[in-house]
């Protein structure tokens, strides 16, 4: 599959033309956009995206946080199963990021790290 180029959210231009993305770059985007939308929030599809109520709660719990990302990740058809999910907390400045690693369908693995949640 082949799609838009996106950084950041913003549609990606090089030296004045459209980027484009494909094979696991693509793949990974598409995970990461999942990431990044909560659920509910994409009109056209609201059960796309990511529950965030576990992860933005006061008591951070990450088993039932790892469970939001798993199902969340499970709406791309393409990835078989999610072998890890890590957390980067940073109490100082209220952040945090995960990284996932994934099966794809062809049993290749793929990862992605930095995705900002909070």
């Amino acid at each position: 599959m082949k799609t838009l180029k996106l950084k950041d959210g913003d549609i990606c231009f090089e030296n004045g033309e459209l980027q484009m993305v494909e094979g696991d770059a693509e793949l990974a985007q598409s995970v990461e956009m999942i990431l990044r939308t909560s659920l509910g929030e994409f009109e056209l599809d609201e059960h796309v995206g990511l529950d965030r109520s576990n992860i933005l709660r006061k008591q951070f719990d990450q088993e039932e946080a790892q469970y939001d990302i798993i199902n969340a990740i499970s709406q791309e058809e393409r990835i078989a199963s999610v072998e890890s999910v890590n957390f980067l907390m940073d109490k100082e400045s209220r952040s945090l990021a995960v990284h996932v690693k994934m099966t794809k369908e062809d049993e290749e693995t793929i990862e992605i790290g930095g995705v900002d949640l909070a």
